[in-house]
């Protein structure tokens, strides 16, 4: 097991090393000193021509833009979601958590699972547990009387999700969490602007994260 964990560590290492070398061999200077690209020994003028062109089209020093801060906001999230200035509720919102694989999701269901919370993810429509066939929202303990609560829909995914719709889960008030993948799709369909909630996410450096994925893989 110690000589398997060497290994995959040295071909981590060698991978990133063998990045690095790439990365480093494009010439930037013409970038930071603004010179024509063309007469670069760069082995991309091409990319360098379209960035120095982009940067160009920028607006010029002297004018600004204004822009409604709505306007860079999918419809979807400005009318679902409460905004930071209201104080949250929870006797009225329903919080959606953005699951980011190898980031910490699990640890955050535990946590909610030992505070007594109610939680939609994938575990409740589960057909050995008896209620992926039922035609109404219902909150039930999957293994035992005192343990963690679940809603009978699967949040992970699309058809889940629509499925969940249909069912009225955000409007019924039994979850106190949503656990999804799919952040933007489960806003757009579950929640509405009379029913609006609010989104939680743990985030985790990407190189730690596929660290992490390497590993799981292996014991997967």
């Amino acid at each position: 097991m110690v000589n398997r964990r060497r290994s995959a560590e040295a071909a981590l290492l060698i991978g990133c090393c063998i990045l690095a070398s790439v990365l480093f061999s494009f010439d930037l200077t013409p970038f930071n000193n603004h010179e024509d690209p063309s007469l670069s020994s760069s082995p991309a003028p091409e990319l360098q021509r379209y960035l120095l062109a982009k940067a160009k089209r920028r607006t010029p020093k002297g004018s600004i833009k204004t822009t409604s801060s709505s306007a860079s906001v999918r419809s979807w999230a400005n009318n679902h979601l409460e905004p930071v200035t209201v104080t949250p509720d929870p006797s009225r919102e329903t919080v959606l958590f953005w699951h980011i694989p190898k980031s910490g999701g699990t640890t955050t269901k535990a946590i909610y699972e030992c505070l007594h919370q109610t939680l939609a993810s994938r575990v409740g429509s589960l057909p050995k547990f008896g209620h992926d066939k039922d035609e109404e929202i219902v909150a039930f303990h999957p293994w035992r009387d005192n343990g963690p609560t679940y809603v009978n829909v699967d949040t992970t995914g699309p058809v889940g999700i629509r499925h969940a719709e249909e069912m009225g889960l955000v409007p019924s008030g039994l979850a106190d969490l949503i656990v999804t993948g799919y952040i933007g799709f489960a806003i757009e369909h579950l929640y509405d602007d009379a029913h609006k909630g609010r989104v939680l996410a743990l985030f985790r450096h990407p190189v730690d994260r596929l660290v992490s994925k390497f590993y799981y893989l292996q014991t997967a």
